[in-house]
């Protein structure tokens, strides 16, 4: 009875694994090749995939205690480690333990893929297709359910062949007029049209309020009245301006509300026009948010750092307070023009108390950052946003005195688009799906010449921050000069953010 049992929960998990991985692939190729659309791939659709993948392990782990407590085909730990090993159809079993080699590999990369570089992570993520191959031979030959297996697979070679025959034709066409390809752009000169984006959601402003000179605090709420987005310290949203303008904004409200946003915004006359639109927004108006996205997340830690200039201050109230809620040890350090222009100055001092240093720089002169940070331990979390000097100078002290302590940055005044970069040189790019080849001029932006091509290309900030405007890249090296990307993924060339990126090969090939 023992033994039929195990025999059964060894079939049972066995099939429902390479079932649940088959389909982790398929789903894998379905996000890949674009097939559930050209935008940016939703966060939700990669858990899915993360969650078969997962699925498929607890399924597995019960394949290797079925086999393991199996009397009929004797399997043991040797079995299961080494391959050829086995007296019960060595070839077959053998093929399962590559297999399981492989998926070992795949798990570990991709639990440590934000700690491990890029390329090492994609290297044995292509690996998925030999795991796919060797777990279906394996059971087609091991087991008892040929037929099933059999009739399965064929199934899943068909779609596997339809989704790599759309790949390399939506990856080749080249008639204009065809389906997902964009219109060519209006008359030179004009500004592109910008549409309200898929996925894009409707918000009232439901309160404007001034917690510092020349800022505004907007709160907005769901114009259905549902609940918003979950989202976590440290997030931004896309505000979809009236004019057309789209640009990120932090949250600095509570993660806990569902019911409302809010943000704080710096009016920035010679700005770019996002700020002047924000302060001309009027409680009751609606208009639409994108998000939220996290690119500056809270990570654990023993000790915390903070430091903010001026508006810098919105991503990091939020982490202020999960970290006080936490009873986790913290200092904030906050540096304005004056005290008058810092927003929620009064709001951090009743939270934090003497934790909270306020540098007016009209009265106090610059933070001291070295000494800052000598009052913290090895290990630390130092988390800071603000204008670019403040960032550079923190980063050198980082550098040179306090290299045990662990940075984390948000920028928000990188190069414009359309500034000529110093060594900016010029080259092309290839937009695969219409096959048309673009120059890149060394006084203009790869964005501003892909909008004159594809009109809706989506962007937000601009200035190479927030990565909304994120392209696939299928060919060339790119020259990352974004603060997207992290120091240790600098080296990919399976992506770019065209608002401040370049190539350093002649011409790059893009997936629009």
């Amino acid at each position: 009875m023992v033994s039929q049992l195990s025999w059964y929960l060894a079939r049972v998990g066995g099939l429902m694994s390479w079932w649940l991985l088959s389909a982790t692939v398929v789903w894998g190729l379905l996000v890949s090749t674009r097939v559930l659309g050209p935008r940016v791939v939703p966060g939700r659709l990669l858990d899915l995939h993360r969650f078969l993948s997962g699925f498929s392990l607890v399924f597995l782990a019960l394949h290797l205690i079925g086999l393991l407590a199996d009397s009929w085909v004797e399997i043991g730990l040797v079995q299961i480690l080494f391959p050829f090993t086995s007296d019960y159809r060595p070839v077959a079993v053998a093929w399962g333990v590559i297999a399981l080699y492989l998926l070992a590999a795949i798990q570990a990369t991709s639990l440590l893929k934000s700690r491990i570089p890029h390329r090492w992570w994609r290297y044995v993520h292509t690996s998925t297709f030999a795991l796919f191959v060797f777990s279906t031979v394996h059971a087609l030959t091991a087991g008892t359910d040929e037929g099933t297996v059999r009739w399965t697979t064929l199934g899943l070679t068909a779609a596997v062949a339809f989704l790599v025959i759309y790949r390399l034709l939506i990856g080749r066409r080249t008639d204009a007029g065809g389906p997902g390809v964009p219109a060519a752009a209006g008359r030179a000169g004009e500004p592109p049209v910008r549409h309200e984006a898929p996925g894009s959601r409707r918000v009232v402003v439901q309160e404007v309020g001034k917690p510092a000179d020349g800022v505004v605090a907007v709160e907005l709420a769901a114009a259905d009245g549902a609940p918003l987005p979950a989202w976590e310290p440290g997030a931004h949203v896309d505000l979809v301006l009236p004019s057309g303008l789209v640009r990120p904004y932090s949250l600095c409200g509570d993660p806990a509300d569902r019911d409302t946003y809010r943000i704080g915004v710096l009016h920035v006359p010679d700005g770019r026009g996002g700020s002047t639109d924000v302060h001309s927004l009027r409680e009751g108006q609606r208009i639409a948010i994108r998000g939220p996205r996290n690119r500056f997340p809270l990570v654990l830690a023993d000790h915390y750092l903070f430091i903010a200039g001026g508006i810098g201050i919105t991503p990091i109230l939020p982490m202020v307070r999960a970290v006080a809620a936490a009873g986790r040890e913290w200092r904030l350090v906050y540096g304005g023009r004056s005290r008058a222009t810092m927003a929620f100055a009064d709001e951090l001092l009743f939270l934090g108390g003497d934790r909270v240093k306020l540098v007016p720089e009209d009265t106090d002169g610059l933070p001291d950052l070295a000494a800052a940070l000598a009052d913290t331990p090895p290990g630390a979390a130092v988390y800071a946003c603000g204008p670019e000097p403040l960032l550079a100078a923190l980063e050198k002290t980082i550098a040179t005195d306090f290299s045990d302590r662990h940075l984390h940055t948000e920028r928000f005044g990188t190069p414009r688009t359309g500034q000529q970069q110093p060594d900016a040189e010029e080259f092309k790019v290839e937009l695969r799906r219409s096959g048309r080849v673009l120059p890149i001029p060394a006084d203009r932006s790869l964005l501003e010449v892909i909008r004159e091509a594809v009109p809706d290309t989506p962007s937000s900030c601009e200035e190479g921050f927030c990565g909304s405007c994120e392209l696939r890249v299928l060919g060339g090296t790119p020259d990352h000069r974004d603060t997207v990307l992290s120091a240790d993924e600098r080296d990919r060339r399976d992506v770019i953010y065209p608002c401040v990126s370049r190539a350093r090969s002649p011409i790059l090939t893009v997936d629009l």
